[in-house]
């Protein structure tokens, strides 16, 4: 029995490390039109795999490198913590205006990141409004008059038509999770730690990566090994790849819903990540995929090669799919997103049914 593995680098969510993984099982199986899959419930097959056969002779192994539990939750702070670390986040991402070159020229990814940068701002206000809310200096202090003074100016600003429009963010956007996002890719970006004491986080969750894609390969001997990365995750993938060794089996890299133009921009070490994993001698196959649908997504510039290139694939959503990120969300039950990953395997599937029958005429027109 031929068997390929196929594992999943998801992007930053909030959910166990089960979830993504029966999710993308899941799609793959909804989706797939031109290859049936069947899902195999056999009690030999490890724990944290899901396989599937694809043919009498061929199966594929599902594993999901789950690394969401090493990020910390900026929204989950302390006020004090919150209102340090959004004013480095301003700086970081409103302050540095090359991050937005180009991106005007594209209308969907601009209005998806204007949006961002709307939530930030709206949850950010909310943050200094609840700490100077909470500053309770005595009435003989030197600093009340001032404090009083502040605190009327918030009263001001937290007016009723301020909280109207923070209201209608709030309901639309995933705002906490936006936020944890454009602190995560600020920690990752600029190798800080997720705590004080502790390696950088982008070390961390790199190691983790490494470590669970070998403890998998150890497992089997794999004909091939693709790789997944939806939205952060792609930079994940990107990161580890272009530096690791070659495995022994042929590579694949399938990006969906790629950040990475755009926050090479930010740290330009990430397109020379890029460029080096595109140079990969193992790497038979890159495509990366993104939908003009999914407003906060930008691709991976992959360089024009033979076997790298880009898809754009239709995906459809209504506008409030769009403005709440789900859109970003479903490349793993997308047909064009399926095929393009199954496609490999469809080919192999062919020539082996093909060999066998070449082989018969062979020996037949001998004797």
């Amino acid at each position: 029995m031929r068997r390929s593995l196929i594992m999943l680098v998801p992007g930053l969510t909030r959910v166990t490390s089960t979830a993504q993984l029966s999710e993308f099982t899941e799609g793959l199986i909804a989706a797939s039109e031109r290859m049936p899959l069947t899902k195999i419930s056999d009690p030999s097959v490890p724990a944290g795999i899901s396989r599937l056969r694809i043919s009498d002779t061929q199966e594929l192994d599902l594993v999901e490198a789950y690394w969401n539990d090493l990020v910390p939750s900026i929204t989950q702070q302390s006020l004090k913590v919150r209102l340090a670390r959004g004013f480095s986040l301003i700086w970081f991402w409103l302050a540095n205006l090359h991050i937005w070159k180009g991106v005007l020229k594209r209308k969907y990814l601009t209005f998806g990141l204007t949006l961002s940068a709307l939530t930030f701002i709206v949850w950010y206000l909310g943050t200094i409004i609840l700490f100077v809310e909470a500053i309770e200096p005595s009435s003989d202090s030197p600093f009340f008059p001032a404090i009083q003074q502040l605190k009327q100016g918030v009263e001001y600003i937290g007016g009723w038509r301020v909280w109207l429009i923070a209201t209608a963010v709030v309901a639309l956007m995933p705002v906490s999770l936006l936020v944890d996002i454009s602190d995560f890719c600020k920690r990752y970006l600029t190798n800080e730690p997720a705590a004080k004491g502790k390696p950088a986080v982008r070390f961390e969750i790199i190691r983790r990566v490494r470590e669970q894609l070998e403890s998998s390969t150890q497992q089997y001997e794999y004909d091939s090994v693709t790789i997944v990365g939806h939205s952060f995750g792609s930079v994940v993938t990107v990161d580890l790849f272009a530096d690791l060794p070659p495995i022994g089996v042929p590579i694949r890299i399938l990006t969906m819903g790629s950040l990475i133009e755009v926050l090479a921009k930010q740290a330009p070490w990430l397109q020379g990540e890029v460029e080096q994993l595109s140079k990969r001698e193992d790497l038979v196959e890159w495509i990366d995929i993104k939908s003009h649908s999914d407003w906060f997504a930008s691709g991976s510039a992959v360089p024009a090669r033979h076997h790298c290139y880009e898809r754009i694939i239709g995906s459809y959503g209504t506008f409030p799919d769009k403005l709440a990120a789900r859109v970003h969300s479903r490349y793993f039950d997308n047909q064009e997103a399926v095929r393009l990953l199954l496609t490999y395997f469809e080919k192999q599937v062919t020539h082996n049914a093909a060999t066998p029958s070449k082989k018969i005429l062979e020996t037949a027109s001998s004797e």
